[in-house]
């Protein structure tokens, strides 16, 4: 095991809650109300991706080879579980429209795709921490964990 910053990536998993707390609580029905929900999915994403590539590098897991791969070895690692393989893929694959398709966003597929997903995006904080614990300990340095 290489070094695993538990702040960052705790940081990390707070700053996603926010965001599909948000989120939940949010209607998006002007252009700049879409671009806050563009950003805030893109968020969500690049926070799944972050601390998948954190618990894979700290805990020197096999290279990925796509975002998709990061899933993959998350759930082969038992860092996720196998059932909620398809909701975290079709969230990620979010990313493609939201980076390089910008100028032509489908904001109902976004909001679909986060609606229908949400509690099990919810329940990746918990997944993480629940993994940091068993094959690390308990910290308590952590903020105060809220499920």
């Amino acid at each position: 095991m290489y070094f695993v910053d538990r702040g960052h990536i705790e940081n990390t998993l707070l700053y996603m809650k926010g965001l599909l707390e948000t989120f939940e609580q949010e209607n998006s029905a002007t252009f700049l109300e879409k671009l806050g929900v563009e950003r805030l999915a893109q968020m969500v994403v690049e926070s799944v991706i972050d601390v998948g590539n954190m618990m894979i590098d700290g805990f020197i897991m096999r290279d990925p080879g796509s975002y998709e791969d990061i899933i993959d070895i998350l759930i082969d690692e038992q860092v996720i579980p196998k059932e909620d393989e398809q909701a975290f893929k079709e969230t990620i694959a979010l990313r493609k429209m939201l980076v390089r398709e910008y100028t032509n966003i489908n904001h109902d597929q976004i909001a679909d795709v986060l609606s229908k997903h949400l509690s099990t995006l919810q329940q990746f904080r918990p997944y993480v921490l629940d993994y940091l614990e068993k094959e690390m300990g308990p910290l308590t340095t952590f903020k105060e964990r809220e499920e």
